[in-house]
């Protein structure tokens, strides 16, 4: 019994809140502070606004304000912008050079149907003579002037010709052959563009139109 009593005295000295032994203890200090935070509560809700401002409840001393404002929106005007004109190319002229003949006529086969898909015309396709250059070494590093080696180089080209392009479909068909191009196979494009003629260059009046 006097093992209770002192822990219920310890806890009602203290003012902290819990149970000792199932009764419960209410600290001393609560019953004072409660209506003051709900009096402040009521001040600062019951505060009514004046210059478009919104009051939030504070406990402190100084409140804070929320200020708004109203957004203009501005609606897109409807005018389109006219760009620049697309490019004119008469004749656009991809030559490939490679070492294995048999992979420039699968490259020209690839290519020729991915024309045919974006409705280009194949101009022409033209098989150059190859270029073959020669080097003759000898077969021993010092001696034996005698034995020899010989070693060559066979170069294969392929013209292509496509004719009547505009530079949007130039560009999106170039960039794509030219991402499939196969190892050890190089390329060369050739443009014919057309432009109009300058003002200050005239007719002459003896041609005949």
């Amino acid at each position: 019994m006097n093992i209770t009593r002192s822990l219920l005295n310890i806890g009602t000295k203290q003012g902290g809140i819990g149970s000792v032994f199932g009764q419960h203890v209410v600290p001393r200090g609560l019953s004072r502070t409660t209506p003051v935070c709900c009096a402040r509560l009521a001040e600062n809700t019951s505060a009514s606004p004046s210059s478009g401002s919104s009051w939030l409840p504070q406990t402190g001393s100084s409140p804070r304000l929320f200020h708004t404002s109203n957004l203009s929106y501005s609606q897109p005007s409807s005018e389109l912008t006219v760009g620049e004109p697309d490019r004119l190319y008469s004749q656009i002229e991809v030559e490939c050079r490679g070492h294995e003949p048999a992979v420039l006529r699968s490259y020209n086969t690839f290519v020729s149907t991915a024309a045919g898909h974006l409705s280009i015309p194949v101009e022409d396709v033209l098989w150059p003579k190859k270029h073959i250059k020669r080097w003759t070494l000898l077969k021993s590093v010092h001696i034996y002037k005698h034995h020899r080696v010989q070693y060559e180089v066979r170069t294969h080209f392929l013209v292509m010709k496509f004719a009547r392009l505009t530079g949007s479909t130039a560009d999106t068909f170039l960039d794509y052959i030219q991402r499939n191009l196969p190892e050890g196979v190089a390329m060369k494009v050739t443009k014919h563009e057309l432009h109009k003629l300058p003002e200050h260059v005239k007719p002459s009046s003896e041609v005949v139109v």
